[in-house]
């Protein structure tokens, strides 16, 4: 059965003698490094919506940054791991769920060209995704392969069935909670007719049905719920705003990503829609948008729940040693370097490009004469730096690694049904010390 599952999710493979025998690949943009222990990464850095006009997500780049730091960091600490090193293949989503998947095949596939039949997985961890859509298709085709996913920002409650996704975790507090907290912050105020915004998506048809049930044991009506996304038409865009406008409500929760509430929050701002409180879900609430002076007069006084900041050391200079060419042919940093310094970054590998660029760089240009952007702030609440610091070597460890001794160890795979009871103690170089069995 597992062979039969294996050969269904290789998609592009055959069965043959030898075992699976790869007919194609996905070509996808990479930041790689090798490693004796290889985890995965898969983030949206870049997105689409209606116009199919890729943007840039600086705060997802950043996220990819976290995580190389975060392994460079563990490989200088001897104590974590001796004698092993971890390496990494980090790739975009789009923030979709068919191209997450796509990722998440890349990962689990071996770049062999013939590999012997083996539910065996190259990638030892997957660091995926921000959406719940997003991480549900992850972690419901990679667990039959008991590869481990591990999801910075997915907080559909939907996720926690452990029947369905038993090898995800995550490092953020499921939607169970953030419901209960958002009905309880309406009942504190006394506000007994609200409205409610969701994605169409499983993070928001989730999270403001969770809501839904929690306000109503209060005797909290909804008015209406309307529902964006950021590939929807205008014309769908246009309806939530008029259920808006003809609607007596106060106060609404928009239960969405950033993105996915973009379109309507442009709207809001062009029909003048004011006088409302707004409650945001944790997706959106400490996104860079809604502080921009346009949407502020719509959106200001926003009220939510953040997780738990967290200075990193040595981040920031991390950050500010990005460089583009230090290694040209890295994918998402050429992007990153022209809109966080304002030019096109060109050396003799580089393809200066055609149309309308921005103009060339010197060479001279420096990031830390740009640190006051958001991006450099290193205490930033995303719960995936929490995640690196606190868990990675663990989990890893958990699922590979059984110490017998805070100097010796011994290896084995989940691949073997010789699994036995393992008990984890790491302490990292900053002095945090967890705990774990498997």
């Amino acid at each position: 059965m597992q062979r039969s599952v294996f050969i269904y999710l290789c998609v592009l493979c055959m069965n043959t003698g030898n075992g699976c025998e790869i007919l194609g690949k996905f070509d996808m943009p990479r930041l790689f490094k090798k490693g004796d222990i290889m985890i995965g990464g898969i983030f949206p850095v870049f997105n689409k919506d209606v116009s199919k006009v890729p943007t840039y997500d600086l705060r997802a780049f950043r996220w990819t940054q976290v995580m190389i730091f975060a392994i460079e960091e563990i490989n200088k600490d001897l104590g974590l791991l001796p004698n092993i090193t971890l390496g990494y293949t980090i790739l975009n989503s789009c923030s979709s769920p068919t191209n997450t998947l796509r990722a998440a095949l890349t990962l689990a596939s071996s770049k062999n060209e013939k590999e012997t039949a083996s539910s065996c997985s190259p990638i030892s961890a997957i660091i995926a995704e921000a959406g719940s859509s997003q991480s549900l298709a992850v972690a419901g085709i990679l667990g039959p392969f008991q590869v481990p996913v591990v999801s910075y920002f997915s907080t559909c409650a939907c996720l926690s069935n452990r029947g369905k996704y038993p090898t995800f975790f995550r490092t953020i507090p499921s939607d169970f909670f953030q419901a209960k907290a958002l009905a309880a912050l309406v009942k504190h105020f006394g506000w007994k007719w609200i409205g409610a915004i969701q994605s169409d998506n499983d993070y928001g048809r989730n999270g403001v049905l969770a809501f839904t049930e929690e306000v109503n044991k209060f005797g909290i009506c909804i008015a209406f719920v309307g529902t964006v996304m950021r590939t929807f038409p205008q014309e769908k865009i246009l309806k939530v705003i008029d259920m808006i406008k003809q609607s007596t409500v106060k106060v609404i929760l928009a239960f969405t990503p950033e993105g996915d509430f973009s379109p309507l929050m442009r709207e809001v701002v062009k029909h003048n829609i004011t006088g409302i409180q707004w409650l945001a879900s944790e997706a959106w609430i400490t996104a860079p948008q809604p502080s921009t002076p346009e949407m502020y007069q719509a959106f200001g006084g926003a009220l939510g729940f953040v997780v738990q900041k967290m200075a990193i050391p040595n981040l920031h200079p991390f950050l500010t040693d990005i460089n583009p060419y230090r290694n040209p042919s890295a994918p998402f940093v050429k992007d990153f370097w022209e809109i966080m310094v304002g030019c096109q970054p060109v050396s003799h590998e580089m393809d200066i490009g055609t149309g309308e660029r921005t103009k060339i760089c010197t060479g001279n240009e420096k990031l830390k004469d740009y640190t006051q952007d958001v991006f450099f702030n290193v205490t930033q609440g995303t719960p995936f730096f929490l995640f690196f610091f606190l868990y990675i070597g663990p989990l890893i460890l958990r699922y590979y690694i059984r110490f017998t001794h805070p100097y010796g160890f011994c290896v084995f795979w989940i691949c073997s049904e010789d699994i036995r009871f393992c008990y984890i103690q790491v302490t990292s170089s900053y002095g945090q010390r967890v705990e774990g069995t498997n």
